[in-house]
């Protein structure tokens, strides 16, 4: 019998195993050799060292989506073929991802004949793009927008794209650091390699430690294996890899010689002052000389008010190629011009996106769809203020005043806290205080309202699992959103979205369900408990139509919003503070009850009665910021009873309970796994409590008292409060 030779090399990157087991088992029968990773990093460089024919694709990957990993990967590899999997056969998906330069977009689950027919078109498919090709004249290469009127950042750009060695960018926060880096990069000699970003601020040195140095093993790294690193927040990095990396980028050869320093080239970015942090020895010193010559300091925003209106046009068209978007009264554009931008070039696109996503049913966008700060801002001091100032040092004493005020009210009249953020002496700021006559407010009253910073992520994140109801495969995506967004679930299918508010409620059978349009997404409350109690006011959460449930709790949703790391914005909100008692059910009557009256904290304790193995359990949960809810209540897993079991799967919920993600319960045991607390049920009904609540669009604070409740009487008791404060209002 003669041999069969193998056919075209394929690259299958997913991590659920079944269907890499399946696939493989698919492929290699019709004679292809196979590889495989769970990782999008791992990857691309696999990719950029040993490039596969056909690269097969999951959407929803830990870490790096799939999306990205696409884009990347046709960035500097346009020559491999790719197909794109999913288990949610979306348009806009479908459509992303062809125009990103997928060869085909395929369901889960398939059949034999359909993934041999896309593997079979795809390899025969005539190559539009030649292989590791990249000319000077593409588009990757040429300057942001934003950039344009910078003189200085276009020099440094073209000096430094003429060499390869390390770059320091600095500059506050969302200026746009690492797009330099990437202009650069692009521009260089070697800009078809890897360019692989690390923010040392979350990541763990030993992970940031594998992609800068690596053990020799008598053999010569060679060119394909070539990367460029990123390193984010460098001041973060750690003091024994700051040195270690000092050495490495001053000489030829490191102080140890059995490590060689991997990237070809290093380029890092801060928003701190590192000669302030290196003197009082925060920094290193060498690593900060080893960039003495070959550093960048990109402008703030607000020195380049000229180029607000040019930005914003220039964004709103790259999104008009994409997906249909209103007329912009001329308005706005001059409403974004006057306005600080303290986020920078970061915050405005995140205006310019939140615009997109939420009036994508107006005919027009107009100044009033812009949060309030922008198009009246009430923090800037007025122009005819300063015209009475009849002189230089008047017009300081204006800004004077209005800065101290700004920063007491941003932390709710504190002046302690106030003069540690300032640096300043409580003796010397109330001499201020007094020589600008401003006067504090009245204490609080016990039960008065406090403000407090709005807060998002300052940087997008995925994570990927199983629904539970549908079973599909299932994720989520995370997006930092402008003050005053609110939390926001986006249907990928559609791109439409839901405000994750009480009267979007569409069922709370067995889960919470909102509701808008078509649009529906499910099984929400687990994630919002985790975004009421690390106080997260303002993210787009783009999701299916279930969130996914993981192990059940929601401690990988605290990990994943802890990944994408928090950021205070210059707006504030104003916790919902109970005033008086109100309650939802007939405790008399022994049904589901629950209500909430005033309290100083936020606590809630739910009392459940239950067959066997649970009977009767009470757990207190007050309130103590949000390690105290990583600890004591995120970890509590759904649970249910074999026959509950049973009864919702004939009714179509419950297709994705794994014995991995929920709590079995039977023959008056647990069956499938080992409590992590003893009262671990009371705990995840609390969970439950804690992310409906958060339904009313602001933390809340008063105690609540649950008897056998569910997700109908939490509902329930909301629209009371909610009635109550429309009333007020």
């Amino acid at each position: 019998m003669e041999k069969r030779l193998p056919k075209e090399r394929i690259l299958i990157v997913d991590d659920e195993k079944n269907i890499v087991s399946s696939l493989t088992g698919i492929l290699s029968d019709e004679g292809y050799e196979v590889s495989m990773t769970d990782d999008g990093v791992e990857a691309l460089e696999i990719i950029q060292k040993d490039p596969p024919d056909l690269v097969l694709l999951d959407i929803w990957l830990p870490g790096m989506d799939g999306i990205e990993v696409l884009k990347t990967l046709k960035t500097y590899n346009p020559g491999v073929k790719v197909l794109i999997m999913s288990g949610h056969g979306t348009i806009d998906t479908a459509v992303k991802a062809t125009k990103l330069g997928a060869q085909d977009f395929i369901e889960k689950p398939f059949s034999l004949d359909r993934i041999t027919e896309s593997v079979e078109n795809a390899l025969h498919a005539e190559n539009k793009v030649p292989f590791k090709e990249t000319k000077p004249s593409q588009t990757s290469k040429e300057l942001p927008v934003c950039f344009e009127s910078m003189v200085e950042v276009k020099k440094g750009i073209k000096a430094f794209s003429k060499s390869m060695e390390p770059v320091l960018l600095l500059g506050e926060t969302g200026t746009g650091k690492e797009s330099v880096a990437q202009t650069i990069h692009a521009q260089s000699r070697k800009g078809d390699r890897p360019f692989i970003k690390l923010n040392c601020l979350f990541r763990q040195k030993q992970a940031i430690q594998s992609q800068l140095f690596k053990r020799k093993d008598n053999k010569t790294q060679s060119t394909s294996g070539e990367k460029v690193v990123y390193l984010s927040n460098i001041e973060s990095l750690s003091k024994g890899l700051q040195e270690k990396l000092a050495e490495a980028l001053q000489n030829t050869n490191l102080p140890d010689t059995s490590f060689e320093f991997l990237p070809i080239r290093l380029f890092a970015s801060s928003s701190k002052n590192l000669d302030e942090l290196a003197a009082k020895g925060q920094f290193h010193q060498s690593l900060l000389d080893a960039f003495k010559d070959t550093s960048l300091l990109i402008p703030p925003l607000r020195n380049q008010t000229a180029s607000i209106s040019l930005i914003a046009k220039d964004y709103l068209e790259e999104a008009r190629r994409h997906t249909l978007i209103p007329e912009i009264d001329e308005e706005v554009i001059t409403a974004l011009c006057g306005y600080s931008w303290p986020g920078n070039i970061k915050e405005l696109h995140g205006v310019l996106e939140k615009l997109i996503q939420t009036c994508v049913n107006q005919q027009t966008i107009s100044v009033h769809d812009l949060p309030l700060e922008i198009w009246k801002p009430q923090n800037q001091i007025d122009i005819t203020t300063l015209n009475e100032a009849g002189s230089l040092q008047e017009a300081e004493s204006i800004w004077e005043k209005h800065f101290i005020l700004h920063h007491l009210k941003r932390n709710n009249w504190d002046i302690d806290e106030t003069c540690k953020i300032l640096k300043t002496s409580t003796k010397k700021f109330q001499k201020k205080l007094k020589y600008h006559s401003i006067e504090m407010p009245e204490s609080e009253a016990p039960h008065s309202q406090k403000r407090y910073p709005q807060r998002t992520l300052k940087r997008s994140v995925v994570l990927c699992g199983s629904s539970l109801h549908s079973g599909i495969k299932t994720g989520l995506i995370l997006q930092p959103m402008p003050a005053g967004s609110g939390i926001i679930f986006g249907d990928i299918a559609s791109g439409k979205t839901i405000p994750a508010q009480l009267e979007n409620v569409q069922s709370t059978d067995y889960s919470t369900c909102l509701k808008k349009g078509v649009s529906s997404v499910g099984t929400i409350e687990h994630i919002m408990a985790t975004l009421h109690m690390y106080r997260v006011t303002n993210l787009l959460i783009k999701i299916g139509d279930e969130a996914p449930v993981m192990d059940g709790s929601a401690k990988d949703f605290c990990e994943l919003l802890e990944d994408g790391e928090f950021e205070d914005q210059d707006d504030f909100y104003e916790e919902i503070v109970i005033d008086k008692s109100y309650s939802f059910g007939d405790k008399e009557k022994g049904e589901p009850y629950i209500s909430i009256e005033p309290s100083e904290k936020f606590s809630v304790s739910y009392h459940m009665e239950y067959p066997e193995p649970i009977g009767v359990q009470d757990f207190t949960y007050e309130f103590d910021g949000d390690e105290s809810f990583k600890k004591e209540i995120a970890p509590a897993r759904t649970f249910g009873f074999m026959e509950e079991v049973a009864q919702l799967t004939k009714m179509g919920y419950a297709s994705g309970g794994k014995l991995d993600n929920f709590i079995l319960l039977g023959d008056k045991k647990v069956i499938n796994t080992k409590l992590r607390f003893e009262d671990e049920f009371a705990r995840h009904k609390i969970l439950d409590i804690l992310g409906d609540f958060y339904l009313l669009g602001k933390p809340i604070r008063g105690k609540i008292k649950a008897h056998k409740s569910g997700h109908t009487q939490n509902v329930g008791l909301l629209k009371k409060i909610r009635e109550s404060i429309l009333e007020k209002n």
